[in-house]
């Protein structure tokens, strides 16, 4: 007997997990992508992918992501990926060696530590004493709003997925043990409902008058800039919070973690004074860079839970199946492949074909 799932939120995580459980026949889904004017954390992110993160989980997701990435002409091809060297500036070197060295039992060759001379090789100054960096050298960038698009146009997800361009307006625990979702004045009933609406997640909660709690929305946001001559390959500096990757053939996306919190979604707010403060960090941290003009900017809101990790968490704690799918980061670009894998195990698992589905298997396991 099939499996009838309402997945809300056609974001990357929203679509990959789509994508994942399509390849399962006993899987009829309904994917919600909201309003067609509704510019998400997919459509603005930057799209950098690497290994390395602080967060031991992260950093096994993001691995994990980039070998199946690697190993997938399609999934590259998807996903426009390109190749690039990434620098990770750290305060300190506490731990360092042990995290490279997950990543190198994973991908031999791919991760090394860096000193201040190979920094400085790099056309890096002024990096305080003390400080260290991760290079790796299996990195790059992807288009994520691409590869959201190759995924829905997949044979698979034609054949088992309803694609619906609205959004849902509320959720309700049905007696029955099912859970109801309205969408456009109807009400329809699934075994499963996975809220992956990212930035809206809250909002659907509260407004269901389920359980919101530990959600927060944030605002994105970063700058492209032409450059003239050299610019730098793919980095976070963790030390100023600066962040940026090549874009293009002569351009340079340049951004900064803002620290607005509790944002509207639907109007996320723009901070100018960011983007001159993310190009003055630029141009005294890397001499050889000469900025030109702002090309564009970017800018969305999306969803930080209080463990930002792409993850399946419980909704509520009884016999219905309504999970969250989310994990803030702009979609989660680094981890998404590895989590929406490591979703979509579970919730087979947790509707197995003999014997009845136990909620408390949704979460159980190391991303509980």
């Amino acid at each position: 007997m099939p499996v009838h799932g309402c997945i809300i939120g056609g974001g990357l995580a929203g679509a990959m997990l789509a994508w994942r459980l399509a390849s399962q026949t006993r899987w009829q889904l309904d994917l919600l992508t909201g309003g067609p004017d509704r510019t998400d954390a997919t459509a603005a992110s930057g799209g950098a992918v690497r290994c390395y993160e602080r967060d031991p989980e992260q950093r096994r997701l993001a691995a994990l992501s980039m070998v199946e990435l690697r190993s997938s002409r399609t999934l590259r091809r998807w996903a426009r990926f390109q190749p690039v060297e990434s620098v990770y500036l750290r305060s300190d070197a506490s731990g360092i060696d042990a995290e490279i060295a997950e990543i190198e039992t994973l991908l031999p060759g791919s991760a090394r530590r860096g000193s201040a001379e190979d920094l400085g090789a790099l056309g890096w100054v002024g990096v305080p004493d003390g400080a260290t960096a991760v290079l790796e050298r299996v990195a790059g960038y992807t288009a994520p709003d691409a590869l959201r698009a190759a995924t829905l146009a997949d044979r698979a997800v034609r054949r088992r997925v309803c694609v619906l361009a609205a959004p849902a307006q509320t959720i309700t625990l049905a007696e029955s043990g099912s859970v109801a979702v309205t969408i456009g004045g109807q009400r329809r009933e699934y075994d499963l409902v996975v809220v992956a609406a990212g930035a809206w997640t809250p909002a659907l909660l509260r407004s269901s008058r389920l359980p919101a709690g530990g959600y927060r929305t944030k605002s994105i946001q970063y700058g492209v800039y032409r450059t003239d001559g050299w610019r730098p390959s793919q980095f976070v500096d963790e030390i100023t919070g600066l962040y940026g990757r090549p874009a293009g053939d002569d351009g340079l996306l340049l951004g900064l973690p803002t620290e607005l919190w509790g944002v509207d979604p639907d109007r996320p707010p723009d901070a100018p004074a960011l983007a001159n403060t993310a190009a003055a960090l630029a141009e005294a941290r890397f001499p050889r860079l000469r900025l030109g003009r702002l090309l564009s900017t970017a800018r969305a809101a999306d969803c930080y839970p209080d463990d930002p990790i792409l993850r399946i968490r419980s909704v509520v704690d009884t016999v219905h199946f309504l999970v969250t799918f989310t994990g803030g980061s702009g979609g989660s670009v680094k981890t998404v492949l590895a989590a929406s894998k490591l979703a979509a195990d579970q919730l087979a698992g947790a509707f197995r074909p003999i014997g009845q589905p136990s909620a408390r298997s949704l979460t159980g396991g190391s991303t509980s």
